[in-house]
């Protein structure tokens, strides 16, 4: 029984988006770089669970927020986990309104090897995009090599988040 409990403590630990202070500072950090000189409010959107039961996806808690200046919202931003080879790596997405992707950031990489898909060179060919049948590994998007695994799955994760933001929009939920 004991060791029950500390599964379901350790798999909440692991599955919740309750980034470390580091990764929290990280995402902070990309948001004001991307509105220089104005107040950003970040806000979590939180779904009901009638809503939630008539999404095709299950959402994370805290894992949805608005982003907003001056009461505006400039663009929706969404927490997501990705698999290595052996890890999870946690990162962002910033969309704007349209739903075309602004910004990526990787913010926690657990894996000794593939880090290269948190650079900025590599992340900047999803910049743009908002079709994820338009983000096709190998074509759309490049590999990377000695992390193939990392590149794939990141990529794999991304189209998905954006299926999912395309459905929250048709629902009205953002």
């Amino acid at each position: 029984m004991k060791k029950i409990w500390i599964i379901l403590f350790l798999g909440t630990l692991f599955f919740s988006f309750d980034l470390s202070k580091s990764a929290t500072k990280k995402m902070d950090k990309t948001l004001a770089k991307l509105w220089p000189e104005q107040v950003i409010t970040k806000k979590s959107i939180n779904i009901n669970p009638v809503t939630q039961k008539s999404l095709s996806f299950e959402l994370e808690n805290n894992s949805l927020f608005s982003i907003s200046s001056n009461s505006n919202t400039e663009a929706y931003m969404i927490l997501s986990k990705g698999v290595g080879k052996m890890n999870e790596f946690d990162y962002m997405v910033v969309f704007k309104k349209d739903l075309s992707i602004l910004k990526i950031k990787l913010l926690v990489y657990r894996e000794e090897y593939g880090g290269e898909i948190g650079s900025s060179r590599w992340l900047k060919q999803f910049i743009g995009k908002s079709d994820p049948k338009k983000m096709k590994f190998g074509h759309d998007i490049q590999n990377i090599s000695g992390a193939t695994i990392s590149a794939r799955s990141l990529t794999e994760d991304v189209k998905k988040v954006t299926r999912q933001m395309i459905e929250l929009k048709a629902k009205g939920i953002i």
